[in-house]
């Protein structure tokens, strides 16, 4: 029997969260039957243990972050060593903070040096996590909760807690299954949204609010994309059961790395999402007597929300769907970049089972 393993990171600024989240997510998973890893945090770990930049007998910044990358992928590769070895074959790893949360407190170069020095890539440590939860610290919207005291190896203020934040969401910008929770509602109902997060992702019940939009492909530039962000390319194929439910079979690559995943949608548009391995995504794709639609995505953030801006190429005339994860309802704005959308949101002419079907290119525009 294949393993379903899990490999959730738990991310965000200074006082997001992370400790009740990751406790709830150990419960919640048991309760669906997942052994549980946790692998915590190893600045702080290093840092009560009296390894500190900061303070008496403290070490240089870049010394510091360079024996937590190194001890932080000893720690994950003994986990998923253990994982391979659980009896169960549903394991999950929860992360608190992945690698690339070390980017947010050093330069890019000196992260980027650090990674050539260890032979491993960005792409590589993107697909090495399958799905990342920031939760947005305390200092942005619930002030009055803000606090260094529970956290010993914590000592930013309020305003560099924010800028911390920003540093962190920036570092995992480039992840495709990127999920933002801020503080828009009451605690309990932050902690209810992660673990609504996780319960889609295992295939449990779909619970995530998105908007789509149309766009007009002429206001993209796409060699800023193309500079600034790193290109995931996605193939996938569709199969129909009784013309009421569908599933969508996906493979998305970046640089060579590769992922897979089942997105299941029923006749109520209910939708549920679950990772498969590659040897049950070319099963089906054996089996395939239709076509493959192929697009290439961006995955960027803007003004704390998270969007994914879709690149389809269907018989020759392009076209690009952005989607974004509704983790605000206040907000209302697009990036400034996009000057023309449509909201298809409520449209089903734009689901990707939809686009193998039946799909009018010229109708863009007119509906």
């Amino acid at each position: 029997m294949d393993k379903k393993l899990l490999n959730i990171v738990v991310t965000g600024g200074p006082c997001g969260g992370k400790t009740t989240v990751l406790d709830e997510l150990t419960k919640l998973l048991r309760s669906y039957g997942y052994t549980v890893f946790l692998s915590r945090e190893v600045a702080t770990e290093l840092i009560n243990d009296g390894v500190r930049p900061f303070g008496d007998d403290k070490i240089d910044l870049r010394t510091f972050q360079s024996l937590v990358l190194d001890l932080q992928i000893a720690k994950e590769n003994v986990r998923r060593d253990a994982a391979q070895l659980c009896k169960n074959d549903k394991v999950a790893i929860l992360y608190d903070r992945g690698i690339l949360d070390n980017r947010g407190y050093i330069d890019d170069a000196t992260f980027n040096e650090f990674l050539i020095e260890r032979g491993i890539t960005e792409s590589e440590i993107l697909t090495r996590y399958d799905l990342v939860i920031h939760l947005v610290t305390a200092a942005i919207g619930k002030e009055e909760y803000y606090t260094t005291e529970n956290n010993s190896a914590r000592t930013e203020t309020v305003e560099e807690a924010r800028i911390q934040d920003a540093k962190t969401l920036s570092a995992w910008r480039n992840h495709p299954n990127l999920r933002i929770v801020g503080n828009d509602t009451l605690f309990d109902e932050k902690v209810n949204k992660v673990k609504n997060y996780i319960r889609a992702y295992i295939g449990e019940e779909e619970v995530l609010k998105q908007e789509r939009y149309l766009i007009n492909i002429s206001d993209i530039d796409l060699n800023f994309f193309s500079h600034q962000m790193i290109k995931e390319e996605i193939e996938e194929f569709v199969l129909t059961y009784d013309n009421t439910d569908s599933e969508i079979y996906s493979k998305s690559s970046i640089d060579g790395s590769s992922y897979y995943t089942c997105t299941k949608n029923n006749k109520n548009k209910i939708k549920t999402c679950r990772k498969i391995t590659k040897e049950e995504y070319y099963d089906y794709f054996d089996k395939l007597k239709g076509s493959v639609l192929k697009k290439f995505r961006y995955n960027f953030i803007d003004n704390s929300e998270r969007y994914r801006l879709d690149f389809f190429n269907i018989d020759n005339n392009s076209f690009a769907i952005l989607e974004r994860d509704v983790s605000n309802a206040n907000n209302k704005d697009l990036p400034k970049f996009i000057k023309h959308a449509i909201n298809i949101t409520d449209s089903r002419d734009y689901d990707d089972d939809s686009l193998f079907i039946d799909y009018n290119i010229n109708n863009l525009y007119r509906r």
